[in-house]
């Protein structure tokens, strides 16, 4: 159980790093300007898709 909180905490401080910050900022800026009808439907999903490309085909690090 004590590991299980431990990694609980550690994936919630992986949350806080400056590029997740980043990218959660323009996706969320980039949903309101598109309700808002100030940028297309079409530029909302090529900067969704980009940015949920890269988080998706990060490698991840391998274990030693």
């Amino acid at each position: 159980m004590k590991k299980a909180v431990e990694i609980l905490l550690t994936n919630i401080a992986n949350l806080f790093k400056v590029k997740t910050i980043l990218s959660l900022a323009v996706i969320i800026t980039v949903c309101i300007l598109t309700f808002k009808n100030i940028v297309s439907v079409e530029a909302f999903m090529a900067i969704a898709s980009a940015i949920i490309t890269y988080y998706f085909t990060k490698p991840e690090k391998e274990e030693k």
